[in-house]
């Protein structure tokens, strides 16, 4: 029993000199008068000043405290002299008695107007880099059994901070930290408003969730995220809301995996659900998942995002829009399967991949089951009766030369399209884009009765665009055809035409002027609209003959069986050398030239009379009327030209004449020379 009174006294004594010792410390010993030491200190492990002009306060029970502010670090050289980092206010305590049992027990770490300063030189390197000094050691571990177990952080407090990096900036920083203990659940809550440039509009951004930690088996885990943005496409834009929600988050470094069951997330009033896995994600990140967007009313989005909405010929297009898939991102790739996106009453579906990313070459095998296109024009596009190309957008500049370094290689199979008024069906197009150049072949589709084939080439590796066109339109409707695209029909029938062109410019008016190359033409069975080649002849003739006009109206079209023609093309002029029309009464042969530029029409042909009309004598058959065809192809103009017709008239009356006058004529001379 005295021996533990002895040993209880000497216990007591320790202590109650231990707290003599400390209250001694904290009378007599004045932690400013130590600045200069701890500032050579810093500047001899960091190469960098540190500023200490403000109070250095100390405490001792029952908490070891050290209170400063204001304070400021410096940058390394080279990065100018504004402070890597300053504070107004910070203080730290550990916890005294649990100390002397080699148990580091962490207070409160307060830290108030802080403010970071994060930069990069020319070289690329950080003004946060090397700060732990150049020793090649790099800090030792710290040895439990002398310094002490830790047993938790009561809490971290950081108020009205800034950080910022280049261009970007946090201020107003507030950020909470619960008790940090291992094993134990710790909440976090963070406010701040970010920009991301000078001229951005600030996002007020706020977030809170509870982070629990197994560090020995690598574990950790979030729960009950929600974070919440708020900001504005322009100062005088309505603001709009950012939600972000997880209900759990389990990241496993030691079996290097990564799970997020699900998500959902709100921008303005489109709503995003999905969920997130991943693999290796340490050593190589493989993450995959699947998203889908909620239908949304596009233009509404558009609007509550300060985003010009184009206009459109059909003020209801862009209204609903929805998208759903599957996704992977690992081996330097992004990879997107199932995707059902939705515009309108259009559904595309189909794979897609970007591969490797710092190409951005992109593959795709894609379905639409229909589109308009024209609802999507503007209305100028739309209005522009039987010339749409005119309002096709510059090729170099709608996309900033992108065509020079697209890459793309995919199929794309449309159902049915409707296209600058054309309407085409079971379209499938292949698509290949490489170092400039991009090909659309094949290129195959059902319109109007018929079929077309194409292979078109755009090489864009010079300064201005060239355009190769080889295409077959076979058995198609040429009436309908002409009726949409043109807004005219001024040939009907049912024909084939092939085109093997070359062209190069930006604009549509260039690339038509520059047009070289050859077109072929075969109808049948079809008219040419807006003038009846019958009747002006018979009327041609019956004038010739001063003979009364003809009865019968002009019907405004001439009928033929077949209709035949080539075309050798130079900037934008097409030269024929062998129009034949032929009908039950008629054969035209002709040539002359189409200007594609301005429309006109200007050939010579000669109309061969198979069947003689009811105002012309049997014996003036076959008969051959000259025929000029000027005016445009729109309103073309058929003149028979009389003049001809009159010599052509005299000479079969000599033709008819020409025995008897050279009887006649042997008669007189054998009676001359009896």
């Amino acid at each position: 029993m005295r021996a533990l009174r002895i040993l209880g006294m000497t216990l007591g004594g320790l202590a109650g000199l231990v707290v003599v010792a400390l209250l001694a410390v904290w009378l007599f010993v004045n932690p400013n008068e130590y600045k200069g030491r701890i500032e050579q200190a810093v500047k001899g492990s960091t190469g960098r000043e540190l500023d200490l002009p403000g109070d250095l306060e100390l405490s001792v029970f029952p908490w070891i405290a050290l209170e400063l502010g204001p304070a400021s670090l410096g940058n390394p050289p080279g990065f100018g002299a504004e402070p890597f980092a300053s504070v107004q206010h910070a203080a730290f305590r550990v916890k005294l008695l649990p100390l002397l049992h080699k148990q580091l027990q962490i207070g409160r770490i307060e830290i108030e107007g802080l403010d970071l300063r994060l930069r990069k030189n020319a070289a690329g390197k950080g003004n946060w880099q090397d700060i732990g000094g150049n020793g090649s050691g790099g800090p030792s571990s710290p040895d439990s059994s002398r310094t002490g177990s830790l047993r938790g952080i009561s809490g971290i407090i950081i108020k009205d901070s800034r950080v910022s990096y280049q261009d970007t900036t946090a201020d107003h920083v507030n950020l909470e930290v619960g008790g940090v203990t291992w094993g134990a659940t710790v909440p976090v809550s963070l406010q701040l408003n970010l920009t991301t440039s000078p001229s951005a509009q600030p996002i007020q951004f706020a977030g809170h969730f509870a982070v629990s930690a197994d560090p020995a088996k690598k574990q950790y885990r979030f729960a009950a995220v929600e974070l919440e943005a708020i900001t504005r496409a322009k100062p005088d834009a309505a603001a709009y809301s950012w939600k972000f929600s997880v209900p759990n988050i389990s990241i496993d470094l030691g079996a290097q995996t990564l799970a997020v069951p699900s998500f959902t997330s709100q921008v303005a009033s489109a709503h995003l659900t999905g969920s997130l896995h991943g693999r290796q994600i340490v050593d190589a990140p493989v993450i995959s998942g699947g998203l889908r967007l909620d239908p949304v009313l596009l233009r509404g989005l558009m609007a509550q995002l300060r985003i010009e909405a184009p206009e459109t010929r059909d003020p209801a297009a862009l209204a609903k829009f929805a998208a759903s898939g599957a996704f992977e991102y690992g081996g330097n790739a992004v990879r997107a399967t199932k995707l059902v996106v939705q515009l309108d009453e259009s559904t595309l579906r189909g794979d897609a991949a970007v591969a490797p990313l710092d190409t951005r070459a992109l593959t795709f095998n894609l379905a639409l089951d229909h589109i308009n296109v024209d609802r999507y024009l503007s209305r100028a596009e739309a209005s522009s009766g039987n010339a749409p190309l005119k309002h096709v957008p510059k090729a170099g500049d709608s996309a900033g030369g992108v065509l020079k370094t697209l890459q793309m290689s995919g199929t794309l199979a449309i159902g049915s399209a409707t296209v600058f008024s054309l309407n085409a069906t079971d379209m499938r197009v292949g698509i290949v884009a490489k170092g400039g150049v991009t090909r659309i072949s094949p290129a195959t589709a059902k319109l109007y009765g018929g079929t077309y084939s194409g292979d078109v080439t755009l090489d864009d590796r010079g300064s201005v665009p060239a355009l190769k066109l080889d295409q077959t339109l076979t058995s198609v409707d040429v009436a309908q055809l002409l009726k949409d695209f043109v807004k005219k029909s001024f040939l009907s029938g049912r024909g084939t035409v092939t085109t093997n062109l070359t062209a190069h410019g930006l604009t549509s008016d260039e690339i038509t002027r520059s047009l070289d190359g050859h077109v072929t033409a075969n109808v049948a069975n079809g008219a040419i609209e807006g003038v009846d080649l019958w009747f002006a002849i018979n009327s041609a003739l019956a004038l010739l003959q001063k003979q009364p006009l003809p009865g019968g109206s002009n019907s405004g079209r001439t009928s033929f069986e077949v209709f035949k023609a080539s075309a050798d093309l130079s900037n934008g002029v097409a030269s024929t050398k062998d129009l034949a029309i032929t009908s039950q009464n008629l054969h035209v042969s002709g040539r002359g030239t189409t200007n594609l530029v301005t429309e006109a029409l200007n050939y010579q042909a000669t109309v061969t009379i198979s069947k003689p009309p009811a105002n012309a004598r049997a014996a003036e058959t076959p008969l051959e009327v000259p025929v000029s065809i000027t005016g445009t192809m729109t309103r073309p103009t058929v003149r028979p030209d009389l003049e001809a017709m009159a010599k052509a008239r005299v000479q079969q009356e000599l033709e008819k004449h020409k025995g008897e006058l050279q009887r006649q004529l042997q008669d007189k001379l054998k009676s001359i020379f009896k």
